[in-house]
């Protein structure tokens, strides 16, 4: 009798699942030549998709390597979520972001406007130290030439995941495939200076790096984009190199022109690691006193 009730209530909890799995999504059909058709996805067998349109009580199936685009109807709260993102509730944002486009998953291979959601997701798992999973993201993205500046965007935060990750190998073949290896004088765009040295970082070279830097901050500011992750970065290679008092600098350069920036979060957070370092410096040199 137990049994039985189990096998009832799993099998009304598995109903429950395909349903909410196989629940239409609304959607713009958009297929070759522009030709599109309002309606909704109903679902997927392999390599086909079932649409419908409002207009028809039969659906028809439609390759999905064939279609252009699906322009889904994403039920977020767009205002909200920028808002979020303005306040650098990360979590909350991927949160909710992760939670929405779930629900698509099932069509993220077929080109959609599930793109721009995926985009914001690239970049706050990197600000929120996931490179992998930006990494996945940005990777896909990045074959992807319908909008260049989107591809773009995705092939920098690919290489910079790559970098962070350790994987400088990897990076280095990266840059070389896309030319960011080369032309890397005066009037290169930020981000690419800004790419290649980060690499030289990781390849522990780092008066290279500065000096990629350095064109960065002379000649792109205008360009708070970049100038505040390239001065931040300079701060974070003082610290390496142990130079405490220019790091320190740059820090109350950054908590003066950048406040309330993810770049200030960063630089309050390298200041702790500094004082840390200067805090067991200074009792090493007590005890070798002490010994000596």
């Amino acid at each position: 009798m137990y049994k039985t009730i189990c096998m009832l209530l799993l099998s009304g909890v598995l109903v429950g699942i395909q349903s909410v799995q196989a629940a239409p999504l609304k959607a713009k059909l958009v297929m070759p030549g522009d030709k599109s058709w309002d309606g909704v996805v109903i679902g997927r067998d392999g390599d086909w998709i079932e649409f419908a349109t409002g207009q028809s009580a039969r659906s028809i199936r439609v390759g999905a390597s064939t279609i252009k685009e699906l322009v889904f109807d994403v039920k977020i709260d767009k205002e909200k979520l920028n808002e979020m993102n303005r306040n650098r509730e990360y979590e909350r944002v991927i949160a909710a972001l992760d939670r929405t486009i779930e629900t698509y998953a099932d069509y993220f291979d077929i080109p959609s406007n599930l793109v721009e959601y995926n985009i914001l997701l690239m970049e706050l798992y990197f600000k929120t130290g996931n490179y992998e999973k930006s990494l996945a993201i940005s990777s896909k993205i990045s074959s992807d030439d319908r909008d260049p500046e989107l591809q773009e965007k995705s092939r920098i935060f690919q290489a910079l995941a790559l970098i962070e990750s350790g994987r400088a190998s990897e990076a280095e073949a990266l840059l070389s495939e896309y030319g960011w290896d080369e032309n890397l004088g005066d009037d290169a765009p930020p981000e690419k200076l800004y790419i290649a040295a980060k690499l030289m970082v990781l390849k522990e070279e780092y008066n290279a790096a500065m000096e990629l830097v350095a064109k960065i901050i002379a000649f792109n500011s205008q360009n708070p984009d970049w100038m505040r992750p390239a001065e931040l970065f300079c701060a974070e290679v003082y610290t390496e190199l142990g130079m405490y008092e220019s790091a320190e600098e740059v820090i109350r350069q950054i908590a003066m022109l950048y406040k309330d920036t993810s770049e200030d979060d960063e630089a309050k957070k390298l200041q702790l690691r500094i004082e840390k370092l200067q805090a067991e410096e200074e009792l090493n040199k007590s005890l070798n006193t002490e010994e000596a």
